[in-house]
């Protein structure tokens, strides 16, 4: 098994059959918009961690981004430096090109690119863990991006869908917010690593779970709305209709 999901699947145990195809589950991810920072050419800027070691970070948000772009902007060959949002899956499938331009360029190097969440996200994650016993330790292993969920699940109509599904929320504010849309509902926060959900969504054969579109890339969407139009780099995916129901 290869791509992305192999990757994911491989480094959290043993490895399930696929449920639904890989290429199907990745795709989901472009509800979530990433932010990189390239240089005047559009190529990606690195920091060069270590001489064999480059790290390409993909930020979850905008904000993020930008403090990582005034830093480079301090470094040589600066001018030109800017932003730019992809989708996730997308950023996934450049991302393997380049690993591979890279090794072929020279074969000691190799690349990194983490995911960088939005700090309050990731702040009410470990809140979440470590009020349910998880100790300190254990959440700076594991937990890279926080994917949030209730129990009992809410479930939320995608677009161009015709029945629900069970939302996952890469924001906090998304979860609650969607909580208040259920009338007297009273579900639980819960919270797993990004890796988690995902091979949830490859493993689940009836095809179940939805994450619901970021708020990065809901405001993202809103600006190409306002501009008429789209930059080739954001090939983004509709905002689904407000219809939130509690799962039965």
């Amino acid at each position: 098994m290869g791509g992305v999901a192999g990757l994911l699947i491989l480094g959290l145990g043993a490895t399930p059959a696929l449920a639904i195809p890989e290429a199907e589950a990745i795709k989901k991810l472009e509800a979530v918009a990433v932010y990189v920072v390239v240089n005047a050419e559009g190529q990606p800027a690195f920091y060069q961690e270590s001489p064999d070691q480059l790290v390409l970070p993909m930020f979850m948000t905008a904000e993020r981004a930008q403090q990582a772009r005034q830093t480079l902007e301090e470094g040589p060959d600066a001018e030109g430096i800017r932003i730019v949002s992809v989708p996730l899956n997308i950023a996934f499938e450049r991302n393997e090109q380049l690993v591979q331009t890279i090794k072929e360029k020279d074969e000691n190097k190799s690349l990194i690119t983490p995911l960088v969440p939005a700090r309050t996200d990731w702040k009410k994650a470990e809140e979440i863990l470590l009020a349910e016993g998880v100790n300190q330790e254990e959440i700076a292993e594991k937990l890279q991006v926080p994917v949030f969920f209730s129990d009992p699940p809410i479930s939320i109509t995608p677009p161009g869908a015709e029945e629900a599904k069970i939302a996952l929320f890469f924001n906090y504010s998304q979860l609650q917010q969607a909580k208040q849309n259920v009338p007297d509902f009273d579900g639980t926060d819960k919270v797993v690593d990004w890796r988690v959900a995902i091979n949830w969504v490859i493993q689940d054969e009836e095809d179940n779970y939805f994450f619901l579109p970021t708020v990065d890339l809901i405001r993202t969407l809103q600006d190409q709305q306002a501009d008429g139009g789209s930059s080739p780099d954001q090939t983004l995916s509709p905002v689904p209709p407000i219809k939130v129901l509690p799962d039965q």
